[in-house]
């Protein structure tokens, strides 16, 4: 199939997303109870019925140049070699792996960079035996800017190595076998934006999700919970506010369970021009915390005519969070943030890391005594943030930006953190780490990235960040 793959994305500084869907928390949904029994955070995204993972063996051909990618670039006629996805060129003997401090890998001159840098062509087939359905494809991590092209059209273009990209498939699917095409390109003008102090790799480092779904469907949920009485038996007010894809008239119900145990349930009439939230005015329930990570299920069922036609689980908590004075209080508690900076690192593998070794330094934090993880220097992968939930870790969550390279122009005018022309850029990589993890009790914290310098960005991003949210926002550099 025939693709012409050089777009000037990757070097527009205007461009910094391209007909990338409008951001949301992560779940998986499926089409009943009970095909989402024996599931959990664990492997859920690999055994939903809605949900299919490309990751595995894709073709993949590198370029040392992204000058000398074919004008005309033929996917039949490609030699291709195989790489498994998730995984990063600097491990997988394409490119040297490499470590950086402080500095950018060429000379800093915002926004411009060498265009003529290497670049990875992925193709994978996924086959399609419902036209009907809708088809979104989401990619959990590629570093560092990439175009995504299906059936040898363009689909979009997306930068933010750390956070989730989604793309509508709808209008480029067919019956039977499809193909996508991903172009990484490993800088950007994006790149200004990950000065991280770590080795810098390149890939798609994350899990690939093929979503499937009717076309009444559960698009995305807020959940806001409200202290009415805090402590032991205390009282919360519980609201779920839906952001539903619906053409007729259903029910969306919600269940909260303690274990199996339903605690409470309601049922609302939803429709096309009218979404209405579901609303728990008086619940008395434990309180999570580092100390007792007491987790309720909140299990969301959208029906039409008495028939099921989604279900989501989230594992929720209750928890509420204040500063007085120099006193941070949790749960009307004094407490003290003690842990660590975790980078997604894994000595073998670099960028990617599976859910054991997730699951292995979480509980070596709290072996250690440690009650607090900061997402260094970017949104982790959503499953690191759902143990966070389970075995009870504060977490301040980071966005994905750091300027450190840009040293030389601290507080001057031209400086990325204090020229407009970026501001757009900062809040992208800020709202998307907000909208995936806005449901997480483990979330103690927002931060807007590290070391970048400057302060008139980030207080747009803050005073943004703070219309969304009750939860405190960091920034180093303030």
């Amino acid at each position: 199939m025939k693709y012409n793959l050089k777009t000037d994305n990757y070097k527009t500084f205007e461009v910094f997303k391209d007909n990338v869907m409008y951001p949301r928390s992560y779940f998986i949904p499926f089409s009943s109870p009970e095909a989402m029994e024996n599931t959990d955070i664990r492997n859920e995204r690999y055994s939903s019925d809605m949900v299919e993972c490309l990751s595995g063996q894709w073709d993949f051909a590198y370029y040392k140049c992204c000058y000398d990618i074919p004008d005309e670039f033929d996917t039949d006629k490609i030699c291709f070699d195989k790489v498994c996805v998730p995984s990063v060129w600097q491990h997988t003997g394409y490119e040297e792996p490499y470590y950086l401090n402080s500095r950018y890998p060429f000379k800093p001159n915002p926004p411009y960079f060498p265009e003529d840098c290497s670049a990875g062509v992925y193709r994978r087939f996924f086959s399609v035996e419902d036209t009907n359905l809708n088809y979104c494809l989401a990619f959990l991590g590629v570093a560092g800017a990439f175009d995504l092209f299906c059936n040898g059209k363009y689909v979009g273009y997306s930068e933010g190595s750390h956070n989730t990209s989604q793309f509508e498939l709808n209008d480029f699917i067919r019956h039977g076998e499809n193909e996508i095409v991903v172009l990484v390109h490993k800088w950007s003008n994006g790149t200004y934006l990950e000065c991280q102090d770590m080795f810098r790799s390149n890939g798609i480092f994350r899990d690939v999700l093929l979503y499937k779904t009717g076309d009444n469907s559960i698009y995305d949920f807020e959940i806001k919970t409200d202290c009415i009485t805090a402590g032991k038996g205390g009282r919360y007010s519980l609201n779920i506010i839906p952001s539903l894809k619906i053409t007729d008239k259903c029910e969306l119900c919600a269940y909260l369970y303690d274990d199996d145990k339903l605690v409470a349930s309601c049922s609302v009439n939803q429709s096309p021009q009218m979404l209405q939230a579901v609303k728990f005015d008086s619940l008395e329930v434990c309180e999570w915390s580092a100390e007792c990570p007491y987790l309720y299920d909140l299990v969301l069922a959208l029906s039409k005519g008495g028939e099921v036609l989604e279900v989501v689980r989230k594992s929720i908590g209750f928890k509420s969070i204040e500063i007085t004075g120099n006193v941070f209080r949790f749960n009307n508690k004094p407490i003290k943030l003690l842990g660590v900076n975790h980078h997604d690192t894994n000595p073998k593998t670099g960028y990617v890391m599976t859910v054991e070794d997730m699951e292995r330094d979480i509980s070596l934090v709290k072996e250690y005594n440690g009650n607090c993880i900061r997402t260094s220097h970017y949104p982790p992968d959503p499953t690191f943030l759902d143990l966070c939930d389970e075995y009870g870790i504060y977490v301040v969550d980071e966005a994905d930006i750091e300027t450190h390279g840009c040293g030389h122009e601290l507080h001057r005018e031209g400086a990325c953190s204090h020229n407009p022309a970026w501001q757009e850029h900062y809040w992208d990589r800020v709202y998307r780490m907000f909208e995936r993890d806005k449901n997480h009790p483990c979330i103690t914290m927002w931060s807007l990235g590290n070391e970048s310098h400057g302060y008139k960005n980030q207080d747009y991003c803050y005073a943004q960040l703070k219309k969304l949210t009750d939860i405190p926002v960091h920034y180093e550099g303030v």
